[in-house]
């Protein structure tokens, strides 16, 4: 087993590239509590109805009194990338980072309906390195997408690499629309720090002798549905060409789909350009009074 990591990109692609955390030991604690945002309503008559909106998920990831202060510094860095809206990828075993999406899925026997094999296109965010690492009686999370998503976990069977295909020990009990994503259970290829948690740190200190890193991040799954049919054999921002490589897509654009998210408008050239995308037009001598007025036409 190997320790737990972080990727992300924080100055994107063309500054610096990918940058890694790793924890130098296991996670103390994982929690992991799914959600999903319905509204229910009862009829006069007493008839019960509910309808299903997004579904979600929080992720807790918790490293007690830890002694490094190389990481210490790391997490301390990160927290400004979180603050921001940007994403990053964590994997509770680093030699298990497994995330594709199903395009196919079938049943090993002619007499089940069930399905029980799935076969999987280009591994997500290969370029992290490693490789699937997967092995039998591993546990397995697949999830469908939209308002009548479903999610559930299964155990590995066995998996071929060059045939790109799982099969699990037990058919899966959701018949999943495609395309589905399959992960190991403790990868989590894009986790975004979510406004609620603005107002605490992620990491805590005790007289600087030991810290604490206890950050809840969010899965949204639109954002994860953003990547479908990005990645290739080299990885999702990866080129064969090394300046179309250094410009390249970084784990938020994947994962953002064309809108850049989460900006912090350092560069007054970006707002601009973004307020023009949304149909404004910015007047006024300065940055300040082009936001202010971009501010008034939004209200």
């Amino acid at each position: 087993m190997a320790n737990s990591a972080i990727y992300f990109y924080p100055g994107g692609s063309t500054y610096g590239g990918l940058n890694k955390i790793d924890f130098g030991e296991r996670v103390s604690d994982l929690q992991i509590t799914p959600y999903r945002e319905v509204s229910d309503g009862v009829s006069m008559g007493g008839r019960f109805s509910r309808v299903a909106r997004r579904s979600g998920m929080r992720v807790r990831i918790v490293l007690e009194r830890f002694t490094d202060f190389r990481l210490a510094e790391q997490l301390y860095s990160l927290q400004s990338h979180v603050e921001a809206g940007r994403g990053f990828s964590f994997a509770v075993d680093d030699d298990k980072k497994f995330a594709a999406f199903v395009n196919l899925s079938s049943a090993s026997s002619g007499f089940s309906y069930s399905h029980n094999t799935f076969n999987h296109e280009d591994r997500l965010l290969s370029e992290y390195g490693t490789p699937h690492g997967m092995v039998a009686d591993d546990v397995l999370h697949i999830e469908s997408f939209g308002p009548g998503g479903r999610r559930e976990e299964l155990q590995l069977q066995s998996y071929t690499l060059a045939d790109k295909k799982i099969v699990t020990k037990t058919p899966a009990i959701y018949n999943h629309p495609l395309p589905s994503l399959v992960r190991h259970r403790d990868f989590f290829p894009y986790l975004i720090w979510p406004q609620g948690q603005m107002n605490s740190p992620i990491i805590t200190h005790d007289h600087r002798v030991s810290w604490t890193l206890d950050i809840t991040a969010e899965v949204y799954t639109g954002n994860l549905l953003a990547s479908y049919g990005q990645a290739g054999p080299d990885g999702s921002n990866m080129s064969n060409d090394s300046q179309l490589r250094q410009g390249g897509t970084s784990l938020d654009k994947l994962y953002g789909g064309d809108h850049d998210h989460g900006k912090l408008y350092g560069d007054t050239a970006d707002l601009y350009s973004d307020a023009e995308d949304f149909g404004l037009s910015l007047g006024g001598d300065s940055p300040i009074d082009k936001v202010s007025d971009m501010l008034s036409k939004i209200s």
